[in-house]
Order: C-alpha cells, then sequence, then structure tokens
C-alpha cells in the first residue's frame, strides 16, 4: 500500500498526518481518503497539489506499492494559522534572552548549552509552523547543525564556523534526497535557509563570548531593545513610526547605551549595533517567509517564537562587523 502523507487542515480533519492507501494511482489513492476521511476532507482536498516521491503528480500518476504520495493544500485553501497567546510568546523570548545574560556571566560552556538549547527551540518552532502550511522541513539536520556550530566554532574557531554552514547545507540536502516528502524545491530550499541561518547565528554567538563577555552583553542588550520594541509595535493600533524603523532605532539606542556601559571602543559598538539592528528587519522577513509563504503577510503570524527570528541573524551581523573592525 503506498503512504499518504496529509498536511496543514486535510491533516486536521483526517486527525493523523500519515496513513497507508491502496491504490495504482494518486487517483485511486485520493478516493481511497475521501471514502476514508468523509465529505469535509473531500472538499478541502480539491485545491491541493499532490506529488508522488518527491515529484509533482496529477490524478492519472501511477503509485507503487512502497510511494510516497504527499498533499499540499494552498495556504489560501484552509492552513489554520496556530499562534501561542502573546504573553506567552513574549514570555518565551524573555525567558530565552534571561538564559542567555545568566549563562554568559556564569562560563563560556554555560553559554554554549544555552546557545543550543534556545537555537533548537527555535528551530523546531520555525519548521513546526512551516509545516502546518503544507511545507515541511527537513528539522532534524537543522537541529543537529546547531549543536554540531556551537561544538565547532567553540573547538575551531572561525574555520569551525565556515565548515559547520557548509556542513549543515550538505546534511539538509543529503536528507532531502533520502526522504521523498522532502524532495520539492521550496522544502528544500527553507531547509537550506534556515540551516544555515542557525548555524552561522548559533557560530556566531559562542565566537562573540569567546572574543568578550561585555561585547556579549551589548549585543543580548540590542535583541532584547529590538524584541521589545516588535512586542510593542504589535500592541499598539497606530504606532508613531513605522514598526521596523522603529526596531532599528530601538536596537541601535540600545547599542550605543551598552556600548558606553560595557565596551572597550564605542564606535566599535555602535557600528556593530547599527549592522545587528538590520538583521533583525531581515531576520523577522526571513521568519515569516519560512512560517508564512509570504514577507508582509497580513495577520498574525504562526509559531511561539516569532519575535525571536531575526535573533540569530542578527548575532551573525554583530560578530562580523566587530572582526572587521578590529
Amino acid at each position: 500500500m503506498a503512504r499518504l502523507r496529509l498536511f496543514a487542515n486535510l491533516r486536521e480533519i483526517a486527525g493523523t498526518g500519515s496513513v497507508e492507501i491502496e491504490g495504482t494511482t494518486v487517483a485511486e489513492v485520493l478516493a481511497g481518503a475521501s471514502e476514508r476521511f468523509g465529505d469535509e476532507f473531500t472538499r478541502a482536498l480539491s485545491p491541493a497539489a499532490v506529488w508522488v516521491d518527491g515529484d509533482r503528480a496529477d490524478q492519472e500518476s501511477a503509485v507503487g506499492p512502497a510511494s510516497e504520495v504527499a498533499v499540499i493544500p494552498p495556504v489560501s485553501g484552509g492552513t489554520t494559522v496556530v499562534r501561542s497567546p502573546i504573553l506567552m510568546e513574549i514570555g518565551l523570548v524573555a525567558a530565552f534572552l534571561a538564559a542567555l545574560v545568566i549563562s554568559s556571566r556564569m562560563s563560556l560552556q554555560w553559554y554554549a548549552v544555552a546557545v543550543v538549547l534556545v537555537g533548537g527551540v527555535w528551530v523546531f518552532d520555525v519548521s513546526t509552523s512551516s509545516e502546518r502550511r503544507g511545507i515541511p522541513l527537513a528539522h532534524i539536520p537543522v537541529l543537529l547543525s546547531v549543536g554540531a556550530a556551537v561544538a565547532a566554532s567553540y573547538r575551531f574557531g572561525v574555520a569551525g564556523m565556515a565548515a559547520a554552514a557548509v556542513g549543515s547545507l550538505l546534511l539538509v540536502l543529503v536528507w532531502s534526497v533520502a526522504v521523498a516528502g522532502l524532495r520539492p524545491v521550496d522544502s528544500f530550499a527553507a531547509g537550506g535557509a534556515l540551516a544555515v541561518a542557525a548555524s552561522l547565528g548559533s557560530s556566531a554567538m559562542v565566537l562573540l563570548r569567546m572574543g568578550s563577555e561585555d561585547l556579549t552583553l551589548v549585543f543580548l542588550m540590542v535583541l532584547s531593545a529590538g524584541v521589545m520594541v516588535a512586542w510593542l509595535s504589535d500592541r499598539t493600533e497606530r504606532p508613531l513610526v513605522d514598526p521596523l524603523a522603529g526596531l532599528v532605532v530601538g536596537a541601535v539606542l540600545a547599542g550605543a547605551i551598552g556600548g558606553a556601559l560595557w565596551a572597550p571602543d564605542l564606535l566599535d559598538a555602535l557600528g556593530a549595533a547599527v549592522a545587528a539592528s538590520i538583521a533583525l528587519v531581515a531576520g523577522r522577513n526571513l521568519g515569516m517567509l519560512l512560517r508564512v509563504g509570504g514577507l508582509f503577510a497580513p495577520g498574525p503570524v504562526p509559531g511561539s517564537l516569532s519575535y525571536f527570528d531575526g535573533a540569530l541573524l542578527a548575532a551573525t551581523a554583530f560578530w562580523s562587523v566587530l572582526v572587521v573592525l578590529a
């Protein structure tokens, strides 16, 4: 029997994401699924795209006994947006930031552990949100890339960072080839982008802490300010400034204050804060692209950690500018 994989609202209606159905063509497999799951499932099935063993298929496409048939409805076809309560969202991000600050003050080793945990939970949150809209990601290799990036940068420095970034992309490629449901180009592209961003950001956070505990605190202050401005913008019906512009201004001001308090060179810290603030905006857009499928999409962003979406890109930008200016 063929294995039928269901996504988004089809999975919710059926109550399962995977089921075995008899059939020698796509039409027979879908007919068997409709008979099993009822009229609501049949109506939701009509606008969906079908893939057989990673290739786009139509109703007449042949299905073998070991084939995997993936049915992916469009986002506009009824995908449920799952978002945590807003206080839970900001609470989780605040807990992450507190864990990073506290572990940074304790030791480099504890900070590296915190980066792995925070990065791993964020990757899982993004991949879950992406899968809900019908784009599965190779989340296991991306999760592995976070741990590998932290270990490699801790042991080998910048060379380890570069090797981990390349290795994460190759691992996603191999994993996507091995798992049929991940072969569509949109799944691979999303997984590859997430892997590289997570790998570079995790490495940058460790390398930054290896270089200076004080500059790590400056970065975390910049990140906290960016998150707070984004959250306040979402809570205000008519913000005084554009939310993204406010995020940049808030992050830069936090960098100036933190740099004056802790950085050995204020101008270097300020330049890094400017780069990090721009990366925060880029990271929020990347997160929205992965979670929703488009930029500047209206309505709520699914997931519990969307406010953390720019953190790892910001870490990469902050650390990179400091290296250039050193």
